[in-house]
């Protein structure tokens, strides 16, 4: 059976969020890594299942909600803005908390700088 325009529709526009979200993801995974601080389309793509145009129009439609910044014009990359490391720590968090186990003192939510807590979530075990 085939999906009607408005079902069709329905399923980009899932897709597109749920792009965003691992994009984030991969951003927070990637510099708690090492591996720098600035994410382009062509850094992220090894570890997306996704062309490298629909990452860009991720990282974009990121840049217009505050989660991102723009780092390099001229390589189309982005950073973390204080929103975005915060989301981006709160989803991986979420994604792979089955998988983690923190240290004494560490957020599990990824939503803490060092010592301060005070703008912690919800999630946070520590304030």
């Amino acid at each position: 059976m085939a999906q009607s325009d408005g079902q069709a529709q329905t399923q980009g526009a899932l897709n597109r969020m749920i792009l965003r979200e691992e994009v984030l993801q991969i951003c927070y995974w990637y510099q708690g890594e090492g591996f720098g601080d600035l994410y382009a389309p062509d850094t992220l793509q090894p570890f997306l299942n996704n062309n490298r145009a629909a990452i860009q129009a991720a990282l974009r439609s990121l840049q217009e909600g505050g989660y991102l910044e723009a780092a390099s014009e001229a390589i189309s990359a982005y950073r973390f803005t204080e929103k975005g490391r915060k989301e981006g720590g709160r989803l991986f968090a979420g994604e792979f908390s089955d998988y983690q186990r923190t240290g004494h003192g560490e957020c599990a939510a990824g939503c803490c700088d060092d010592e301060d807590h005070s703008e912690c979530g919800d999630d946070c075990t520590l304030h």
